[in-house]
Parts: structure tokens; sequence; C-alpha cells
């Protein structure tokens, strides 16, 4: 490991906290008795989980990262500081593997965030199967680290600036020793790394409840929902300050500073989002969704090939932009980064579909989780 990067780590770490305090309330426990190499499994709630995990560890770690940030102009500056590992949302991550495995052994430390992606509706994401292999591989501890308050400080569905000021807290849940771990099975390291980073945001929250206060509480949350609750027509709701509401029934409900929902059938984001949730799979193999306007790049050695532009529709069968067409089927991942971009691979490659202005994206992933969890019909 570069002596810079321990450099630069206990340079900037103080002041990391202190921003993280004064933007976020952020308070944490350090890490004692951290043993010499390990893999931290942490929760994902906001984009800035590495600085909220980091502030637990007094010595450098490298974070594993999505493939997108290699894209950034910033990228070679944060390349030399932290020398993140770049991991391709929507494609296997074989190579990301390999480059964890042999940072833990070469005597640095690594960081995941398990689950992958940011929470949308408070309810932590499936954690990877493979997830336990990769732990038991790496012949190393492994430090489990979750992350509360998170989601309702940052919601992913909010506008860019949405940050709010409420609590935010994060803990070392356990440590586990690489002879412990050698004597598991990889299914029960997958039940430890589930039971230690589960977390139902609203729970938490309801049995202790915090005012998260900014501004504009319920602004771009049409980035996550769809579906009216009340009329069942899609793409018909927006937002503004703290209400959303649908041009085709006239429904308007409030979004509050403790999360709660208010006008509508369900109390919470979380409620609402599980409805959603069921409507798409009730309907995924017949429904076609629309957006007016994407725009389709090839990804190749975090270099962007334009592919083309136009609508966008994505039926049970087929994914389409810009003169372009991809068998469902043959789409072996799909992911997103963000609010609007979805990543996917296929045997041609690796490609990013970008949904502009401001158009929902997430019902693209809905519908093909819904497809890829569909119950295969006996022949």
């Amino acid at each position: 490991m570069p002596k810079r990067h321990s450099f630069f780590w206990k340079l900037l770490l103080p002041l990391v906290r202190i921003f993280l305090r004064i933007k976020f309330n952020y308070t944490f426990e350090f890490v004692k008795d951290a043993p010499e190499k390990f893999i931290v499994l942490a929760n994902h709630t906001t984009d800035f989980d590495p600085l909220f995990v980091g502030s637990s560890f007094k010595n450098f770690m490298r974070f594993v990262g999505s493939e997108h940030i290699a894209r950034w102009k910033v990228f070679p500056l944060l390349k030399f500081v932290f020398d993140p590992i770049m991991r391709y949302k929507g494609m296997t991550a074989s190579s990301t593997v390999m480059e964890m495995i042999r940072t833990v052994r070469g005597g640095t430390s690594v960081c995941m965030f398990a689950e992958g992606v940011r929470s949308w509706d408070g309810l932590p994401s499936p954690i990877l199967p493979a997830t336990g292999k990769v732990i038991k591989s790496a012949k190393c501890a492994l430090i489990t680290y979750r992350i509360s308050g998170g989601y309702f400080a940052s919601p992913m569905w909010s506008a860019g600036s949405g940050t709010r000021k409420g609590r935010v807290y994060g803990r070392p849940v356990n440590i586990y020793s690489a002879e412990q771990l050698a004597k598991m099975s990889v299914a029960e390291i997958n039940e430890i790394i589930n039971s230690d980073l589960y977390e139902d945001a609203y729970e938490v929250q309801k049995a202790n409840p915090v005012k998260y206060k900014g501004k504009n509480l319920a602004e771009k949350m049409e980035t996550m929902m769809f579906i009216c609750p009340e009329c069942g027509e899609m793409d018909t709701l927006s937002s503004a300050g703290d209400a959303v509401s649908c041009s085709k029934c006239g429904l308007s409900f409030t979004y509050d500073e403790y999360g709660k929902l208010h006008g509508c059938k369900f109390d919470t984001v979380r409620d609402l989002a599980l409805w959603q949730k069921g409507e798409i799979a009730g309907h995924a193999e017949s429904v076609t969704y629309t957006s007016p306007l994407g725009t389709l790049i090839k990804v190749e050695k975090h270099e962007e090939t334009p592919l083309g532009s136009g609508v966008v529709t994505m039926t049970a069968e087929k994914l389409t932009c810009g003169g372009h067409e991809f068998n469902v089927a043959d789409i072996m991942d799909l992911a997103m980064h963000g609010r609007h971009a979805l990543v996917f691979s296929t045997n041609d490659g690796y490609f990013e579909l970008i949904v502009e202005n401001g158009g929902n994206a997430l019902k693209y992933q809905l519908l093909f989780n819904a497809l890829k969890n569909a119950p295969v019909a006996a022949e």
C-alpha cells in the first residue's frame, strides 16, 4: 500500500468527522481491537456512507464503489488519494472479488456495502448469496457495520440537495475472526451478515421517533413512485415542497419530518413502495413501460460510446431505446446508480441507459426484478 493513502486518511479523517457532525448530527462508535486485516460489510443508506463507516476506523481501507465513479472527471484524484475498487453493477463481479481478496491478503483492509444499492423505501435490499463465499475465500476477519438514520437523512428518491438533519448513527455490530469464519459454512456466514446488517428504517423510527428537518421534504418522490395509489394510473404523480399529487384523480398527500405520509391510504413510504411492487408483479408479463426520452451508451474500460437517444420502452420481452433493442432474457443483470441511470450487461457488452428529463427509471429496475423472480411454469 502506498504511504500516501495512510497519510491522506489520517489528514482528512478529523475534518470528515466534523463535517458529518455538522451536516447530519452524526455520531459513531470506534472499532476497538480491530484485527490486523479484515473486510468490513456495511448496510447502504446514503452517498455519504463511506465517510460514515470510515469515521470509526483509524487506519486506511479501500472501498468498493460503483464503476460509474471511474468516469467522473475527479476520479484521478480519488484514485490517487483513496484507490477505490471498482465494481460493475449489472454484471458478474469476479474481477472485483479477486481485487478485494488480493488487497486483504496484501495487508490492506476493504469495505464493501453488501446490498450494493441504497434503499429507496427504508427496507434493506437483498444481499447476494455469493457474499458469504467471498468472505470465506478471503480467509480474514469480518467486521459487520450498521448505519442507522441514514435513510431519513437522505432518502434515495429525494432531490440532490435533499439532505435533512436529524440523527445518524454508525457502529460495528460484530467482529468475526478468520478462525471463527473458517468453521462456518457459506450459508452460516450469509446468515450472520443478513442478521447483522438488517434494518427496517421505519421500525427503528417507530421505536424512537426523530425529526429530520429540511426543505421540500417530498420533492422528487415521483422518481420512486410511478403508480398512483388512488386511481392506479402510471406516471401521473408529481411533487412540490412537502406534497405529492396525481394529475389524473387529484390525490394529494404530504411527507412530514418523521417520514410519515398524510392524506394517503398508506402511512409510510415503505408500505406505499411495497404496494407498488405488488402491483408490478401482478402485471409484469403483460405491461408496457415507457419514458419519452432516454440516452443509451456503451461502457468499455470506463470509456463511454453514445449509441442513441429516443423513447424508452420495456415489456416482458424487450428493452428498447434509440433504435437499439435488447431481449430481456439476454440481460444478465440490471441495476441502477443514482436516480436515473440503469446499467446492464449482455453478451454484447456493458450498457448504461439514462432516463432523461426527470423520468422514472426505477420502474424498469422493478419490472426486471419482477420478471426475474417470477415463478417458472412447469412444462
